[in-house]
């Protein structure tokens, strides 16, 4: 048994995800964000393998993703990059400031990276950090759990997700656990060959409990006017006590 704490292996994180289905849901809510404004700079921050960054690539003239982990971004480069308007650096929210590219029309931050931070402070500085490189006309798209106790409770453990690969059979179940300063997530991973325990691992990290509230508020005083909350998928207005997870669009003009 191997102990991480979201050092998430690329190949795993992956092999979870069926990406094409996934762009296939997600096409019409990225369509609707693009055709808003004119979007010529993508920054896609925890930018994982890579997968949404080479998608914004179908959109855009220039598109920069950056992620801390140098696993995850030697795989984006190997596997998934192929777009020559992708470029990848290995760079978290404490370097947005560092990035040579200049300001950017959007920028996302998907999955729960913002919470991942683990605090408000860090969050709080994240954000300003966001602020500084986002164009005077630019948008920004985050996606994070909706940290309410009630739905987390209620959706404490996702059905379980059935892969086969090389032979092998994974199983994965996502376990949240909520906390009132930080919600523990946990990713079990069992690998079977021959229908038998080959291998087993546990990767665990402590969220931020984000509430919507604390972040409305930290946006409004960085400056964000527009703030606005979709629900999961991002098709309908986020309702506290129905969506597991939400999106937040932000700029900062008014509509």
């Amino acid at each position: 048994m191997a102990t991480k704490n979201f050092n998430f292996n690329p190949q795993y994180y992956d092999l979870q995800v069926d990406w094409k289905k996934r762009f296939e849901k997600e096409k019409d809510f990225y369509d609707g964000i693009f055709s808003r404004t004119k979007i010529s700079s993508v920054l896609d921050i925890g930018c994982g393998t890579g997968h949404h960054a080479e998608f914004f690539a179908g959109y855009t003239d220039r598109v920069v993703a950056v992620d801390p982990d140098q696993e995850m971004i030697d795989y984006a480069g190997k596997n998934v990059i192929k777009s020559p308007k992708v470029t990848i650096h290995r760079a978290g929210f404490e370097e947005l400031d560092k990035l040579p590219e200049g300001k950017f029309d959007l920028i996302t931050s998907l999955g729960n990276t913002i919470a991942i931070l683990g605090d408000k402070r860090k969050i709080k500085h994240a954000l300003k950090s966001i602020k500084n490189r986002l164009s005077k006309n630019g948008i920004v798209l985050l996606q994070f759990l909706n940290f309410s106790s009630g739905i987390i409770d209620e959706n404490n453990y996702y059905q379980p997700k059935v892969f086969e690969k090389d032979g092998n059979t994974f199983i994965f179940i996502k376990h949240f656990q909520y906390g009132r300063q930080k919600t523990r997530v946990d990713f079990v991973i069992t690998e079977l060959k021959d229908n038998k325990v080959k291998d087993f691992y546990v990767n665990s990290s402590y969220l931020a409990t984000l509430k919507v509230s604390a972040f409305r508020s930290m946006a409004k005083n960085l400056g964000f006017k527009n703030i606005e909350l979709l629900g999961t998928g991002g098709k309908v207005k986020f309702e506290p006590k129905k969506h597991i997870s939400l999106y937040a669009l932000m700029s900062r003009e008014e509509k």
